[in-house]
């Protein structure tokens, strides 16, 4: 599969695409976009090359929300030399995972400064020739990577996204309590303590309900079969219209 029919294929994930597509005011250093059931077997050979072109210099990582095999993902890239930071807004690579709706052959892609980035490395292209070999896959990991240090902001507000449209914003100061009825089933949303969670949904794999509280600025949960997006702003977030 070419970088086209990637984007092509994960941008099929609606509650995606705009954020694949905004990527540049995410304040990453980079992304970059993996369809593999199994990441750990390719993500050791892509950070090694991506450190050789000298785009990684810290080794920090942590996960977003839950996959299948992130137990032997975990213990991979500890033996890489990379120190887990359990939910921490301050790793340098933070990982998030989701189901897509139609499977596709494995494969990757890189995205800096909001454009596709060709690394033209034999070692990587010879990956993406024997990704595309083996079985269709239905997990996207999404890899961000900053090297810079961004001391995290206090979250004022929890917004929600359905469909990718903005449909609330709901304040982190007041314990509250939220349903939100989508074409697909409802989902429940709880403040408590200036943190917000899923308290409910009725997706099948519930990865958004076992995603920890988000109380920092930039910090989200995503519920991919409900179209729906939680994303925690600081007092100075200035909207942007996404969809």
């Amino acid at each position: 599969m070419d970088r086209r029919g990637f984007f092509r294929k994960i941008l099929y994930t609606p509650l995606l695409a705009p954020f694949i597509l905004n990527t540049k005011s995410r304040q990453r250093d980079f992304q970059f976009y993996v369809i593999a059931d199994s990441p750990q077997v390719f993500l050791p050979t892509i950070l090694q090359e991506l450190q050789k072109y000298g785009m990684i210099h810290s080794h920090n990582f942590t996960f977003l929300n839950i996959h299948p095999e992130e137990k032997e993902l975990k213990r991979i890239l500890s033996e890489e030399g990379w120190r887990l930071l359990p939910k921490s807004p301050r790793a340098d690579l933070v990982f998030s995972f989701c189901h897509l709706r139609h499977r596709a052959l494995p494969s990757f892609t890189f995205i800096k400064e909001g454009k596709v980035w060709d690394i033209r490395s034999r070692k990587l292209y010879s990956l993406w020739k024997e990704m595309n070999s083996h079985n269709p896959s239905s997990w996207l990991t999404i890899a961000s990577y900053n090297g810079r240090r961004i001391d995290p902001d206090q979250g004022a507000y929890a917004s929600i996204y359905l469909e990718g449209h903005k449909v609330e914003r709901i304040s982190l100061e007041k314990n509250v309590f939220r349903k939100f009825t989508t074409e697909r089933g409802n989902i429940y949303i709880v403040v408590e303590n200036g943190k917000a969670r899923v308290s409910g949904s009725s997706c099948r794999h519930k990865i958004c309900l076992f995603t920890p509280p988000v109380s920092l600025a930039g910090e989200r949960i995503i519920c991919a079969p409900n179209h729906f997006l939680l994303e925690i702003q600081g007092s100075h977030h200035i909207d942007t219209a996404i969809g």
